[in-house]
């Protein structure tokens, strides 16, 4: 098997979303995927069930690490090239697998807004480029491992898209026409015990666009 052809899946939880189970069974299931790496940040909610699913590489954490430096975790202990990450609340087609990967060699590819909003028989996906982050784009994207810039260690919450969109090499772009199968997103991070940590990481982000 050649595990270049294939991707490493990312996923930092806290088991706050119900989509998480079915995303794991589909990503599970998908030939595209060698493993699944699930950077578990809440290890007294942890599901019995993910036993059940061989490519899970389960990373249980003592305390909360938050999401940029699960991020980061998770590049380092891929063993594919081919990267993708996403949130644990959203559900997607795992057909843009065999489409991303043709597009991939240079820059990050994050969502479109409208995906959002869109059909799942439109499978007709194509790719644009943006020099800023629509909302939603960082809830699933792709990318190199190669190419990987690591998130800086200030930044825990937010901005960690901002960042890779700024400082990765060829560029950014967003996926459009993919259907996210999606009632309510981010339902970890807008939890009010978050609030001051975003603040932070936005007035951290600012410093740098300076």
């Amino acid at each position: 098997m050649n595990i270049n052809k294939k991707f490493s899946v990312i996923i930092p939880t806290m088991w706050f979303s119900d989509k998480i189970k079915e995303n794991l069974h589909r990503l599970n299931e998908c030939e595209e995927v060698y493993e699944i790496i699930l950077i578990d940040n809440n290890i007294s909610l942890t599901p019995k069930y993910i036993s059940n699913y061989q490519k899970i590489k389960h990373l249980p954490q003592k305390e909360n690490i938050y999401v940029n430096p699960a991020w980061n975790l998770g590049v380092q202990k891929a063993k594919c090239q081919n990267i993708c990450i996403s949130n644990d609340d959203i559900i997607f087609n795992v057909n843009v697998f065999d489409f991303i990967k043709n597009h991939i060699n240079l820059g990050v590819y994050g969502m479109s807004t409208n995906n959002y909003y869109c059909s799942d028989a439109n499978l007709n996906y194509k790719v644009e480029e943006i020099k800023l982050r629509p909302w939603g784009w960082g809830c699933l994207f792709f990318i190199k491992k190669e190419n990987w810039v690591p998130i800086h260690e200030d930044l825990k919450i937010a901005c960690g898209d901002d960042w890779l969109i700024k400082h990765t090499k060829g560029g950014a772009h967003q996926i459009v026409n993919l259907n996210l199968n999606d009632d309510r997103v981010s339902v970890t991070s807008i939890r009010n015990e978050f609030s001051k940590i975003q603040k932070k990481d936005i007035e951290i982000w600012s410093q740098y666009l300076r």
